[in-house]
């Protein structure tokens, strides 16, 4: 039985189309064809409708291929399969920008152009159940900014206070520690649900979460894993993200501190990028070279962009206008200094929401959580105007 998936093939050679067209008819699908000979370097010249899914073989204008892809709106963009150069990161940065799902070799075609586009083909059949949750990433500009403390502590506050659906997410397949600031010990993680990625859905995902108390999912590598070399796709980390989005309102994802195609697809579907750093000249550097790499790269807009100066001291050399200067922003998070409490919470396995809820450090986690869609601080202050409103004179109670 013929796939109802619309495939259209697109290659400056007409021997690499013959190919393609094989490997997907003997797999049932009816891919159509488009061999670009004229002098125009968008692939898409001249189509009309648009179809589901392209599967771009790059030529020796693979620059202006993908730019010219990158160019459509998000709205009129379908689902894009590169074929190309894997190894050279010139193209994957391009690649990822023009929104492809995935980046196939030229020596594997056969083997991995299936998998993607019946990857593809599987989540077009999946309806969406719920409407389109929110994704924020955080990421440190240094290392041991407490990125990793406050993802743990706003995903608590979301599920816990503003009774958000929400998944944290540990994309540290390496030296991730999320789940032991909540004292999760999971028995399978990341890894097992990226190996059984073809039949993954809703509910076979939820197999793979710890379960917080507050009702937080949290996905990271298996409590006993051992050490092994990290290395996720960018399509199958949009994937994981796919399903997690269908099931929970919001997803946060703690995400390592590199730069790659990974790292790339995940700040891109992302609502808003917390970076996170502390008033030290290292830290400040290193958030400015981000920045630059977020807005002109990855095309993070100013208003996505998060900054959140953790650990934050009132007399500190590196003050907070200084650091707002360098990074082109004006109005910083500020997360106070509380070594003890948060120390005191990690060693133990608790939320600073269940430890210390009137702690200033606290009340600034909640600030931050509204500041992302939460309502936790929302709600406090609309206690508290409340309570003030019932002590004064003429007020009922």
């Amino acid at each position: 039985m013929t796939h109802s998936l619309n495939i259209l093939l697109v290659s400056r050679r007409k021997d690499v189309l013959d190919h393609l067209e094989q490997v997907l008819v003997a797999a049932d699908f009816a891919p159509s064809r488009q061999h670009n000979s004229n002098g125009h370097v968008d692939p898409l010249h001249g189509v009309d409708p648009m179809p589901d899914l392209v599967v771009l073989h790059l030529s020796h204008l693979w620059r202006e291929e993908l730019e010219a892809m990158a160019a459509l709106p998000p709205d009129r963009r379908p689902a894009l399969i590169v074929v190309g150069p894997a190894s050279d990161v010139n193209v994957m940065r391009l690649a990822m920008q023009a929104g492809a799902r995935d980046l196939v070799p030229d020596t594997q075609v056969k083997a991995d152009l299936l998998q993607a586009v019946q990857r593809t083909h599987e989540e077009r059949r999946r309806p969406t159940k719920t409407a389109a949750g929110r994704i924020s990433v955080f990421m440190n500009a240094k290392g041991g900014c407490g990125a990793t403390m406050l993802a743990c502590n706003v995903a608590h506050v979301l599920a816990a206070r503003s009774k958000q659906r929400t998944a944290l997410l540990d994309l540290d397949l390496q030296f991730g520690a999320a789940p032991l600031y909540l004292d999760l010990y999971p028995k399978r993680g990341i890894a097992q649900a990226l190996e059984n990625l073809a039949g993954l859905d809703e509910v076979a995902l939820d197999g793979y979460f710890a379960k917080h108390a507050s009702g937080l999912n949290v996905l990271s590598h298996a409590a006993n894993e051992p050490l092994t070399a990290s290395n996720i796709s960018s399509a199958a980390v949009t994937q994981l993200l796919n399903v997690a989005l269908r099931s929970h309102e919001h997803v946060v994802v703690d995400m390592p501190r590199c730069v790659d195609p990974m790292t790339t697809a995940v700040m891109q579907r992302a609502h808003q990028v917390v970076l996170v750093l502390q008033q030290s000249v290292t830290a400040v550097r290193d958030a400015t070279r981000l920045v630059q790499w977020l807005r002109a790269e990855v095309g993070v807009a100013k208003d996505q962009l998060c900054v959140v100066i953790n650990r934050f001291e009132k007399g500190a050399t590196v003050a907070v206008e200084d650091i707002q200067n360098a990074l082109g922003c004006n109005d910083a998070t500020l997360v106070p200094n509380d070594f003890k409490s948060v120390s005191e919470c990690i060693n133990s396995g608790t939320a600073l929401l269940d430890y210390a809820g009137n702690a200033s450090i606290t009340r600034a986690v909640m600030t931050l959580e509204t500041r992302l869609g939460g309502t936790s601080a929302q709600t406090r202050s609309s206690m508290i105007a409340r309570t003030i409103s019932s002590l004064l004179p003429g007020r009922t109670r």
